[in-house]
């Protein structure tokens, strides 16, 4: 049989190209934030951990699920397939790319998101339930991806629905794993809700946090859309069902790198704000301005619109050199202040073996 791939370029319906110019326009919103967060990292000496490198890793797949979008349009999306059947081969070998690419994607963000946990809270039952949601989501994430190479045997059949052999129910393994996604969504959105909530914090700062994290529920209710599109699906008139499955599995991905980017780019630019207009020329980007300029300190304190998440990690890599120094901080000290106050309540040698 000849490996020769040969595929019709067939002109994309309006709705197609209006999905994939809807994509595109986040896909360059995911990129600007990560962009912003890093150059945040940088410019206040922080360094990077866990939660950057994972988050930067998911959006070149995010990216490129974009691209395999764009092929489609031009492969016959939206089309019966007896109008595509000659792009079938491809279409289906960019399925396989496709899937493949949306776990690890999925996978990178949401373990992105729990590493920020980690950085940014100390409190011991939160911390553990973190971890084990880190086992719980990388073995979840590690069945996605085997499924994909182990659905049809064998594997060939996977693109070649003609070779001899058999396949699992695909469809039916692309909607369990949507749902699956959907409910590691809302667990991990849930984790910090009531450490956040037993803060002593005003009720205006802890509201806000709150929107801040479940803004990510917009990404459930796109996971949601994909379920029903995924129920529409029909492999054996896959390009004239699979309008809205694209649109939503490219989609997707892409707004969960801006979710998990968010909750720290709004505390970001109000803390820059704050600090144009209260500290020296001379005052470095490091944790340690707050101790140099207590004033400062204390307007940050009181910033009504400013959220503590980026400070809380700003003071990240000082912790154990500040650790002689934490009995001072008494339980009714506002975490709205500083990231410092939340490592400072926390023996620094156990941090240390968390953050290891």
């Amino acid at each position: 049989m000849s490996s020769e791939i040969v595929f019709h370029e067939i002109p994309p319906l309006p709705i197609v190209q209006a999905h994939l110019i809807v994509v595109c326009v986040v896909v360059g919103f995911a990129v600007i934030s990560v962009g912003v967060r890093f150059y945040v990292r940088f410019i206040k000496g922080v360094n990077l951990w866990w939660d950057d490198w994972l988050c930067l890793a998911a959006l070149p797949q995010g990216i490129a699920m974009v691209v395999i979008q764009g092929l489609y349009t031009r492969l016959g999306v939206g089309y019966d397939i007896t109008e595509t059947f000659m792009n079938i081969p491809l279409i289906l070998r960019l399925l396989v790319a496709y899937e493949f690419i949306f776990a690890s994607c999925i996978a990178s963000i949401k373990l992105s998101m729990l590493c920020f946990y980690l950085r940014i809270f100390v409190n011991d039952g939160l911390r553990k339930l973190t971890i084990y949601t880190i086992y719980f989501v990388s073995a979840w994430s590690i069945g996605n991806i085997l499924q994909v190479f182990l659905i049809c045997r064998p594997f060939r059949k996977t693109y070649e629905p003609l070779t001899p052999g058999t396949c699992g129910d695909q469809v039916g393994s692309f909607i369990a794993i949507g749902a699956f996604n959907l409910i590691t969504d809302i667990l991990i959105l849930g984790l910090p809700l009531k450490t956040i909530w037993d803060l002593q914090m005003k009720t205006h700062a802890k509201i806000g946090i709150t929107i801040a994290f479940l803004f990510g529920l917009t990404v459930s209710g796109v996971a949601i859309a994909r379920i029903v599109s995924l129920l529409e699906l029909d492999l054996m008139n896959l390009t004239g069902t699979m309008i809205y499955a694209d649109f939503w599995s490219a989609f997707e991905p892409n707004l969960g790198i801006i979710c998990i980017t968010l909750p720290m780019l709004g505390p970001t630019f109000t803390n820059c704000t704050v600090r144009a207009k209260t500290t020296s020329p001379s005052s470095g980007p490091s944790g340690s301005s707050y101790n140099q300029n207590s004033k400062s300190f204390n307007r940050l304190h009181d910033a009504p619109e400013g959220f503590p998440l980026d400070t809380v990690y700003a003071e990240n890599v000082n912790r154990a050199a500040k650790g002689a120094q934490r009995h001072s901080v008494r339980e009714d000290e506002s975490f709205s202040g500083s990231e410092t106050a939340l490592a400072q309540a926390h023996p620094p040698a156990q941090t240390t073996a968390h953050m290891a």
